[in-house]
């Protein structure tokens, strides 16, 4: 068997990652680190050797990387389109007065190209950055002097391809000699997308063919490691993905891959791992304000931004405007982070040659990317198979946003053990955090509190998860988002750990979008069973605030989103006086409010956590928290804990609106009122003593009216149902593995799944029973009162 990766299709062969579920990885051969570094040295021996005895070969062979064709296209869309235009002017001035690598030499190859009236100007500032920086760059294996380091030579090394043919050979040889080595000593090991980038375009460079095309191998397993190839989501952590993707400091990881498509390597912009991370970036890792969730190496919210703009709105880096190259979808929400993350109105581009090739693409295609801030879109709700992101649907920048994360792929250095891990915004506000880093193995302490790295990054306890028997946990990986639906009034997902602690835990989360007359809130329901009796159930909460208000002990806690008096941070984005209730509606045995240092940089804060025990019965415990949003405009539910025999649970009272939420193990019915049902989540709301809508993730539901209305199946679903506004029949979501459902309405006719009507088992008067298939389906019932399909 064999798999398509990146646009190849290679014998299948275990890859060779650490700390990673290769199910998922592609097939790939990767070298053993040894191996790989005795083949390099091989190679550059061989290649300086062959450099030193065949100079002149070398350097007519040398310049495969752009093409002087593109040349008059570029000029053309300098001169009628303003965008371009405002990148020449930018290059100009890059390169006559700027300091850095990137400038002096990606805008000085970029002013020759648009401006060769005075190009002799541009190639003296280039020459002068080659026999200064370059030549004095020292290499080593830490991250400032390999994955830095290697954006400079990526510059350095497109802007001697663009002016070798104005150059005499012994300059060029001895320019060529300086890269060449710079290039062959950038560490492979930990930061290998970059070192096998630079390697792979060196070749191009060069004409290696065969070299260039087994570095680009590695160094499409050094990028596929950042992100999920079959959904996107990276394992490295929102922060660390969305600043790396998006940063003029990583160009030789970010930008390779839009000139590999430049160069007409047509992989990159039609993988579905790469275009399901652009979607995740700027749809789901950013809350709705456009700033991070927070979670693997995650530094802070302000640091880390999937923008980098400077003064007038130029855009260092191209890749939130060059989203549109990968999807509808990505352009849209990458619009949305501009308009009302960065809060801009219009954008200009550094002009740096690989920024003009992002944009403007090849003569030979005529496709300069376009761009509209009114283009913008909110992501709506979505259910990755490694994350779960339930968004409420106003758009706007105050939308509530719950996200659930659980890897079942790759993981990497930078991933935390945060299987399960939840992170909350809301109202223009972080709500719930996981630790983030502050650097590798850098502490963190603010008043005295002391996060240590080896906390922050290997400790459980850091991240809004559950733990047993106060255990970290094992492993960074789950089993990944294992049902749910989205797109309705109430949208649910489930996230399942098994090898991570020593049981096995299903949390599921439910939310409760807002409507005309309630706020919207969420449900967090965990089943657990443990492995050992003698364990108890550890469930953590870390709320963005520094102090943890009890209202009434071991039950409800508020947190208040706003800076402490004496305290750096939390960083604020809003004046909405943000707050989040954390109401515990399953009792548990006791309640501890630990400290911490949140990492911030100049927001770091000390911060109270809950650290809440539960006691398994028969080592199973199954426990519900409501986590309701607030501010100044949106109050919270009147809150109610409700405890039986077999249930535990809240009501939430919001005028006439009243939801019931009940949680169990699912093999006992319960009754509430004329009302019965058996599952492991249950969710009732009724409007003036009427039943309005109702959630399953059980085997039966039954409002016990004379005539009756609900379901009855012969295994485990998941079911939302409610009133259309019509007022006929019922609609909603169903997910489950294949079951023969019984549904009761009165006066059912007829049954629909995904728009088509389904095949009637066996009916009777007000009922109806069909096989359900497996997987996730909209659901109507039709009535006698209502129109059929």
């Amino acid at each position: 068997m064999s798999y398509p990766i990146s646009g190849l299709n290679l014998p299948c062969q275990t890859p060779e990652f650490s700390e990673r579920d290769d199910s998922d990885a592609g097939c790939f051969k990767r070298l053993d680190l040894p191996e790989k570094e005795n083949r390099m040295k091989s190679r550059t021996y061989l290649i300086t050797s062959i450099f030193a005895l065949f100079l002149a070969v070398q350097w007519g062979m040398a310049g495969s990387i752009i093409q002087t064709s593109d040349y008059p296209y570029w000029r053309q869309l300098a001169s009628r389109l303003p965008f371009f235009s405002s990148m020449k002017d930018d290059a100009i001035r890059s390169a006559n007065n700027g300091v850095d690598t990137a400038d002096v030499m990606g805008g000085g190859a970029l002013a020759y190209i648009l401006d060769p009236d005075h190009k002799a100007v541009y190639i003296d500032h280039i020459k002068g950055k080659f026999e200064g920086r370059i030549s004095d760059m020292m290499i080593g294996t830490d991250a400032e002097t390999t994955s830095v380091a290697s954006h400079e030579l990526f510059y350095a090394l497109l802007a001697l391809d663009v002016i070798r043919d104005e150059l005499d050979a012994e300059t060029l040889r001895s320019y060529e000699f300086i890269l060449e080595s710079k290039i062959m000593a950038l560490f492979i090991g930990k930061w290998d997308p970059h070192a096998w980038a630079m390697r792979m375009l060196w070749y191009k460079y060069i004409g290696d063919e065969e070299n260039f095309q087994a570095a680009k191998i590695e160094f499409d397993i050094g990028l596929s490691e950042h992100y999920m190839p079959n959904d996107g989501v990276s394992p490295a952590g929102n922060g660390y993905c969305v600043q790396r993707w998006n940063s003029m400091g990583r160009v030789a990881k970010n930008i390779t891959p839009d000139l590999m498509e430049y160069m007409g390597y047509h992989e990159y912009y039609t993988n579905p791992g790469i275009i399901g991370l652009k979607e995740f970036m700027y749809g789901y890792a950013v809350a709705p304000f456009g700033r991070i969730l927070i979670y693997g190496d995650s530094r802070n919210t302000e640091g880390q931004k999937p923008w980098q703009i400077g003064s007038g709105n130029v855009s260092f880096s191209p890749h939130i405007l060059s989203a549109v190259r990968f999807s509808p979808k990505a352009y849209q929400y990458a619009m949305w982070v501009l308009r009302e993350g960065a809060g801009v109105s219009s954008i200009r581009l550094k002009g740096h040659l690989p920024n003009y090739i992002v944009m403007a693409g090849t003569a030979a295609d005529k496709n300069p990317i376009e761009f509209d801030l009114n283009d913008a879109a909110l992501a709506p709700s979505r259910l990755f198979k490694n994350y779960a992101a339930l968004l409420s649907r106003e758009a706007s920048e105050n939308a509530l946003y719950l996200s659930l994360l659980n890897l079942r792929g790759n993981t990497e250095y930078h991933t935390h053990y945060e299987v399960n891990a939840l992170a909350m915004a809301g109202y223009g506000e972080i709500l719930l955090r996981n630790a983030g880093y502050n650097g590798p193995e850098r502490d963190v302490t603010v008043d005295g509190v002391t996060a240590t790295f080896d906390f922050m990054h290997s400790d459980s306890e850091s991240a809004n998860t559950l733990m047993i028997g106060g255990a970290r946990h094992s492993l960074k990986t789950g089993d990944g988002i294992t049902e749910g639906f989205v797109g309705q009034e109430v949208e649910y997902a489930r996230g399942v750990s098994a090898a991570a602690i020593e049981g096995t835990h299903c949390r599921d989360i439910v939310f409760v979008q807002p409507c005309d007359r309630a706020n919207g809130y969420y449900l967090v329901m965990d089943h657990v069973i443990t492995d050992h009796a003698d364990d108890n159930v550890n469930v953590v909460w870390h709320p963005n605030s520094g102090v943890l208000q009890p209202v009434e002990s071991e039950m409800h806690y508020r947190s208040e989103i706003k800076r402490e008096r004496g305290a750096r941070g939390p960083r604020v984005f809003t004046e909405n006086e943000v707050e989040l209730t954390t109401f515990l509606a399953t009792p548990p045995s006791s309640v501890e409010i630990k400290r911490t240092a949140n990492q911030a940089r100049k927001y770091s804060y000390a911060a109270d956590y809950l650290y809440v025990n539960y006691d398994p019965v028969d080592q199973r415990k199954d426990i519900l928290t409501v986590l309701f949003p607030a501010d100044k405009t949106h109050r919270v539910g009147e809150l109610t804990r409700i405890q039986t025999d077999a249930y535990t649970g809240c009501k939430i009272v919001q005028g006439s609106l009243k939801d019931v939420a009940l949680i169990s193990d699912g093999t006992t019915a319960g009754h509430l009122g004329e009302t019965s049902f058996q599952g492991e989540n249950v969710l009732l709301r009724t409007d003036s003593g009427k039943v309005v809508s109702f959630f399953v993730k059980g085997v039966s539901f039954d409002t016990g009216h004379a005539m009756r209305s609900g379901f009855q199946s012969d295994e485990s679903i998941a079911l939302y149902m409610n009133s259309p506004a019509s007022g006929a029949g019922l609609q909603g979501m169903i997910t489950s593995t294949g079951a023969g459902v019984r549904f009761y309405y009165p006066g059912i006719t007829s049954v629909t799944i995904n728009g088509r009507a389904a095949d009637v088992q066996a009916a009777g008067k007000g009922w109806i029973k069909i096989q359900v298939p497996s997987g996730t389906f909209s659901l109507q019932l039709f009535s006698e009162n209502s129109r059929e399909p």
